[in-house]
């Protein structure tokens, strides 16, 4: 069942059958662009998805008529266009600024909770997480949707989770207090939804001062003066060795539950959260073997967690460059290999999967397979893209790990879906020039022509500790590369030093020495 998806979570979402998943823990995009679960910001797909859902426009508008045509036909469907109906009214039918924004962005998340309802297991749960800026108009939507038939004492809402996601000293801000907190809405399908009491361990401090008994078999007790007392006049023994220690309530705020700068789990993803944090949603609300489904999935925090309790997982993202950093997670973390011990759809795998993603002509997804290419070679995307630009940028690193010295050279690179001619080659060498760079690494998947391969002569070569290097080369992508992707040094020449390392482990995918790979 282990799956990741490339692509609109609606569309993905709706291809999901009935009541298949039985928990959903998810963490959708706030109204912020350095909020939005960003992989890497020039992601035009990334940022036009971004855009599209706080702006209203005609993508809003259709998303509006999508939602109304559906109430014909589904109960569900009925109560949210009803409840934006009311948002409408709420929001005095704005189309620009704040109340627009608000507007599309409920028009987009609204399908979207309709449809995880609907492939909720009726013992299936969902997480919510989301900060001040929509929290309460969410829990309306999501209070259409759960109780759609107006119940009375339904059980679907159970709890507005505060999570406290920064610990020590706030910054000071000048005209309100310091937001250290986010809200995560929990809803169950019914009121016989899964869950487990949350139980924190005993502290010693408490130990100390309430267990302070011991019995002739050396077990730890307390005395309890409650209701036992009352009836018999007589103290019970309250063993520590059953205590499953202090219950959790509502307020998540204590240590551990924090993703602090120095973590090593971090992965140099903006909003990346603490897996402790989504393990304890997947314990509370989920048995082993349970599907846990992410359709926000970002850097793969929910799947991770969920792996590491033995779930099976389903991840959805909508920026082929977030797959990476999962697929690169799932390996370090638990030995996964994809099409082995886990499916990936819209990611390239193999060539016929390539032309298939760039086969639709869609320009979001040429630009985001652009991405995808440039950063195996560890560089940077730019916006800079099209017929004489290029589309990755980035400073090589040479540094010796032993003196950790550092020098810096420019790499440009451009990447060709269609077949590829000289002038688009001579184009490339003039941008060369213009950005100083170094080198210059042209990408295609067809081959390229002797005429090219002059050029690359006539640039010359590029000189490091006494060995030249050509300054224009060629990368074809093909299975070869599928097949073993370190077979790309002995494509692309490069000083021994700036070797890529595709393969490579890391607990950080991008540390303080790789991002020097990412600096344009």
């Amino acid at each position: 069942m282990n799956k990741l998806y490339f692509g609109d979570n609606l569309e993905i979402l709706r291809e999901m059958p009935d009541e298949r998943v039985h928990l959903i823990c998810t963490d959708p995009p706030f109204n912020s662009g350095r909020d939005y679960n960003a992989f890497i910001g020039d992601s035009l797909a990334q940022k036009k998805a971004f855009t599209d859902t706080w702006t209203w426009d005609t993508a809003a508008q259709d998303a509006r008529a999508d939602i109304e045509s559906c109430a014909d036909t589904s109960d569900t469907y009925k109560a949210l266009d009803t409840c934006l109906k009311g948002y409408d009214l709420v929001l005095q039918n704005a189309v620009s600024g704040n109340k627009g924004a608000m507007r599309a962005y409920l028009a987009f998340m609204g399908p979207r909770l309709a449809e995880m309802h609907r492939v909720l297991t009726p013992t299936g749960g969902i997480y919510l997480h989301c900060d001040s800026t929509a929290s309460h108009y969410l829990k309306v939507v999501m209070d259409a949707i759960w109780d759609q038939k107006n119940l009375k004492n339904n059980d679907f809402y159970r709890n507005e989770i505060i999570w406290r996601k920064y610990s020590g000293r706030k910054n000071n801000a000048k005209h309100k207090f310091a937001t250290e907190t986010d809200t995560i809405l929990f809803y169950a399908k019914s009121k016989n939804a899964v869950f487990f009491p949350v139980y924190v361990p005993i502290s010693e401090e408490e130990i100390k001062k309430k267990y302070t008994h011991t019995d002739d078999d050396g077990r730890i007790y307390r005395l309890s003066w409650g209701r036992h007392y009352q009836l018999t006049g007589e103290q019970r023994r309250i063993y520590l060795d059953e205590q499953p220690g202090a219950a959790i309530g509502s307020l998540w705020a204590e240590n551990g539950l924090q993703l602090n700068t120095s973590s090593k789990e971090r992965l140099g993803y903006p909003t990346q959260k603490p897996r402790a944090l989504y393990e304890r949603m997947i314990k509370a609300s989920s048995n082993e073997g349970d599907i846990v489904l992410d359709p926000f999935c970002g850097c793969g925090t929910t799947i991770d967690a969920a792996h590491t309790l033995k779930r099976q997982w389903i991840g959805i993202d909508i920026t082929i460059l977030a797959l990476d950093p999962m697929r690169q997670r799932l390996a370090d973390r638990h030995g996964l290999e994809p099409s082995i011990d886990y499916h990936i759809e819209g990611y390239p795998t193999n060539m016929q999967e390539v032309r298939k993603l760039l086969k639709e002509g869609d320009k979001r997804k040429y630009h985001d397979f652009s991405n995808w290419a440039v950063t195996r070679l560890g560089l940077k995307p730019t916006k800079d893209v099209g017929d004489g630009g290029h589309d990755g940028v980035g400073h090589a690193t040479l540094w010796n790990p032993q003196v950790m010295k550092e020098t810096n050279a420019r790499i440009l690179a451009e990447v060709k879906t269609g077949k590829p001619s000289l002038t688009q080659v001579r184009a490339f060498c003039q941008v060369m020039h213009e950005n100083n760079a170094e080198i210059g690494i042209f990408i295609t998947l067809e081959s390229i022509s002797a005429g090219m391969r002059q050029q690359a002569e006539n640039m010359g070569s590029f000189t490091h500790n006494g060995r030249n290097y050509p300054r224009l080369q060629f990368w074809q992508i093909d299975d070869a590369y599928f097949e073993n992707p370190g077979i790309i040094n002995t494509l692309v020449r490069l000083p021994e030093t700036w070797r890529i390392r595709p393969t490579q482990k890391s607990e950080r995918h991008f540390d303080n020495k790789q991002m020097h790979l990412l600096r344009g």
